[in-house]
């Protein structure tokens, strides 16, 4: 598995793109690159209201139910108009809309909205004239810019800290490699590079300090560096063994006196800094010692000039619980402006096209294969990278004649969850603890937008406390977030949370045995009978998915009749026949006996709907 995308190497070229955006306003929707603008200028926008925006877009002037827009965004997932209702109060900030006298989504109170504005399709050419594929990562030129805009402030004499941050994967690594690679093309730029460690038996102080220091001694200025270190820290001199002309072995060092050996480092380091260019890069720093945080500290503070340019990359997830050092240090550190951040998001779908591109080697890629990647990586290049290796292993895509080509409809394959991901998703649950695997593994059987009360159901445990625990979660891990609140028939709210990717649903939902999934999805169908009793139709599709995950298939059967009775009203009559084919499918499960009877009753309505049909 890789840790970065590497794409190739650095070239330079001019490319013209053909857009057609959607024109509403001042604003135009980017469907190609899935993004929005207004008068040119991109604004942020996550990818779930994106795809609320483009749908409401694309059916102007037109009802559209939330039926409709949870059954096209969200088909597989239980989820309450609330949750539209959120991301649509999103976009009403964003596009500056009044709910009172809208100019852009209209309201039809307990039906749905409607896209008021008018749409026009719009054509422009995008040139990317003389841009740095940046050898080896693709999305990442705001950023890379940012930190060329630090070095050239460092060359200045004016020292830097930027913390590099994003969740395990987003390409913090790549990043910096392609920033260092850049810097080391630089003369006079001594690049130097600690590694913090996962620490099962304690964390050695300063860590990725010594390691660090082995590489700014260099053969190159190994008689420069050794002789400051001498001079300005006598005592790092001597324990650092491998800093000795004569001796090559590893560095090991047990240190004392941990101020006199901050004051000592931080002089060092500003010597070597003094004349020539220093960067200093310390990465996964949320496992990092608290001496090492404290020399950051120290640097960072110091006035004097240096040309010294500190790079910390960490995952926010693993920082902002309880309290945690790095997380009280970036905090003062931000609010005397004594450091900078780059955060790294999801790559948007032009990123990930131009990944595919260049890794298969063709300018014309199938079909369809850039949003299928982006849609199931949601944006993560690590996932990005273990899809299509997966596609490629499992031969959905093959090459013939020199051409990539799909084996396989991209709507046929599922791409369940690569085996090198689910690993790397199973370390990172196995850190929580017990209760909190339990939350999630109960969540996981809802669907990607869960609510609180759902997964309460499935525990048998109090709303309140389980939906506080949820609260406590998103605080903690960067894979949960909220997704709003909505109010339930008898009157209670109840909060809904969204997994951040479906490959975490996934692997949750894998880690539970059968006999355990399916006592929890018949507690949650229950709840929802006891809170939809007598509007059961309101929810018969969420009641047949949990029931036949219970193995009540004549329950489920009895759902998927009633569900398909909801879409026949709407004029969807291929849907409605497909939920009765389903239905008794479901009841080739049971006894001959139980069979029959149950079957008498669904081929009754049947009929009864087959007359309703030919009535219309």
């Amino acid at each position: 598995m890789h840790k970065t995308a590497r794409l190739g190497q650095s070239a330079h070229r001019t490319v013209h793109n053909q857009i057609v955006m959607k024109q509403f306003g001042c604003f135009q929707l980017d469907t190609q690159n899935e993004c929005l603008l207004q008068n040119g200028v991109r604004l942020a926008l996550t990818p779930r209201p994106f795809a609320l925006l483009r749908y409401l877009v694309e059916n102007p002037e037109r009802l559209i139910t939330h039926d409709e827009l949870l059954t096209k965004l969200w088909p597989e997932t239980y989820v309450q108009p609330q949750v539209l209702r959120t991301y649509v109060l999103e976009l009403r900030k964003l596009l500056g809309d009044n709910a009172e006298n809208p100019r852009f989504i209209r309201t039809d109170r307990n039906r749905g909205y409607w896209f008021i504005a008018q749409v026009e399709d719009r054509t422009s050419y995008a040139a990317d004239a003389a841009v740095p594929r940046l050898g080896g990562f693709v999305g990442r030129k705001d950023e890379f810019a940012r930190m060329n805009g630090l070095l050239h402030q460092v060359r200045l004499g004016k020292r830097q800290v930027v913390f590099v941050t994003g969740e395990a994967g987003i390409g913090k690594t790549a990043l910096i490699d392609a920033f260092c690679r850049h810097a080391c093309s630089e003369n006079h730029t001594a690049i130097a590079r600690g590694q913090s460690v996962e620490g099962f038996g304690g964390k050695e102080a300063y860590y990725p300090v010594i390691e660090a220091l082995g590489q700014l001694c260099t053969p190159n200025e190994r008689e420069k560096n050794v002789r400051l270190l001498q001079q300005k820290a006598p005592s790092w001199f001597a324990q650092l063994a491998s800093l000795q002309p004569v001796d090559d072995s590893p560095i090991v060092a047990r240190f004392v006196n941990r101020e006199r050996m901050l004051s000592e480092i931080c002089d060092a380091i500003e010597a070597m800094s003094a004349e020539n260019t220093v960067v200093l890069v310390f990465e996964d720093l949320h496992w990092a010692d608290l001496q090492t945080l404290d020399l950051i500290s120290a640097l960072a503070r110091r006035r004097g000039p240096a040309k010294l340019l500190l790079i910390a990359s960490y995952r926010p997830a693993d920082v902002n619980t309880g309290h945690h050092p790095l997380k009280q240090l970036k905090q003062d550190l931000d609010a005397h402006k004594l450091c900078t951040e780059a955060a790294l998001r999801p790559l948007e779908k032009a990123a990930v096209s131009e990944y595919l591109v260049q890794e298969l080697k063709q300018e014309a890629l199938p079909r369809g294969l850039a949003s299928f990647v982006h849609q199931h990586s949601e944006g993560n290049p690590l996932f990005m990278i273990a899809m299509l290796e997966h596609l490629v292993a499992q031969g959905f895509i093959h090459q013939e004649s020199g051409c990539w080509n799909l084996r396989t409809e991209l709507a046929e394959i599922d791409m369940g969850v690569p085996k090198a991901l689910s690993e790397m998703i199973e370390m990172q649950i196995d850190r929580l603890d017990p209760a909190d695997q339990r939350l999630l593994e109960a969540a996981s059987l809802i669907g990607v937008i869960f609510p609180a009360w759902g997964a309460a159901a499935a525990l048998s445990g109090d709303p309140e406390d389980i939906e506080e625990q949820y609260e406590q979660l998103t605080r903690r891990m960067n894979f949960l977030h909220p997704a709003g609140h909505d109010e339930l028939p008898d009157g209670t709210q109840s909060a809904f949370y969204v997994f951040a990717h479906g490959l975490y649903r996934e692997v949750l939902r894998g880690r539970q045995s059968p006999a355990r999934r399916a006592r929890w999805h018949l507690r949650v169908a229950e709840k929802l009978e006891q809170l939809f009793a007598g509007r059961e139709s309101d929810v018969a599709r969420e009641l047949a998915m949990h029931f036949e995950a219970a193995a009540e298939w004549v329950r489920a059967a009895q759902a998927l009749c009633t569900a398909a009775q909801n879409s026949l009203r709407r004029g969807a009559r291929e849907e409605s026949v497909e939920l009765m084919d389903h239905a008794l499918r479901l009841l080739e499960n049971v006894s001959e006996r139980d069979r029959a009877a149950a079957e008498v009753k669904i081929r009754d309505q049947i009929a009864g709907m087959d007359q309703l049909m030919h009535r219309r």
